[in-house]
């Protein structure tokens, strides 16, 4: 397949959303509780989930909703996996096209990346049955801390494209070879990681009061979670 023009694309790329796992209850304390003690068990919910999900720690998050580690490592690879895929959108890595290879350097990438993240439960404040943890939040700027090796990257696949190094590559041959490019670009770590300035984060846990159970909504994790690594344009 002869190509007549240049497929390019540039560090503007970068954008996408991050998803992360839906994790097990919290079972309330009891709404007499008004114990440190109690009020403590929620600010540690709130991190052992977080642990669980970014660095592969499962202990206190076993430890207080009961799950086994098969079960937390399900929801820490799950997240890994989302993560990767999510770098390969914002690169412009056609997921659907490029082979298990690619997506497995991406996997790596994404377990450097997360071991890296900075956050800390600061205040837990309770109102009647609800919770809101207060976390501070140094944020992974995606962008910033890849942009340098990605467009190196982009600058050199498109010279090779100008070169006709690509012509006669049919369409997944060629998504092929960037989603190459771009993985060999970025490594399997990242020596340097950029952060944005320090915030703060406010989670409300959700109160299941049938059940006697806390849990976190699906759009406070995802709202969270692009607090922790700042993936969007």
């Amino acid at each position: 397949m002869k190509r007549s023009g240049i497929y390019r694309r540039t560090a503007a790329a970068l954008a996408a959303v991050s998803c992360m796992v839906m994790i097990l209850a919290l079972a309330g304390c009891g709404s007499g509780d008004d114990s440190s003690g109690g009020t403590e068990a929620y600010q540690e919910y709130v991190v052992g989930i977080m642990d669980a999900n970014y660095l592969g720690q499962y202990e206190k998050y076993m430890e207080i909703t009961g799950s086994d580690q098969t079960e937390a490592e399900r929801i820490y690879e799950a997240n890994i996996q989302n993560f990767a895929l999510d770098m390969e959108a914002a690169l412009s890595v056609k997921t659907d096209v490029v082979t298990k290879g690619v997506t497995e350097q991406f996997i790596v990438l994404a377990r450097d990346i997360y071991s890296q993240v900075k956050y800390r439960a600061v205040d837990v404040v309770r109102e009647g049955d609800t919770y809101t943890i207060s976390l501070e939040v140094e944020p992974i700027d995606f962008r910033e801390t890849v942009r340098e090796p990605f467009q190196t990257a982009v600058d050199s696949f498109n010279e090779q494209a100008r070169n006709g190094d690509f012509d006669g590559y049919t369409d997944q041959e060629y998504e092929e070879a960037y989603g190459k490019a771009v993985a060999a670009a970025l490594g399997t770590g990242v020596e340097e990681m950029v952060y944005k300035e320090k915030t703060t984060v406010k989670v409300v846990l959700d109160y299941d009061k049938e059940n006697n159970v806390y849990l976190i909504s699906d759009e406070q994790m995802e709202a969270l979670d692009d607090k922790v690594v700042h993936i969007a344009r």
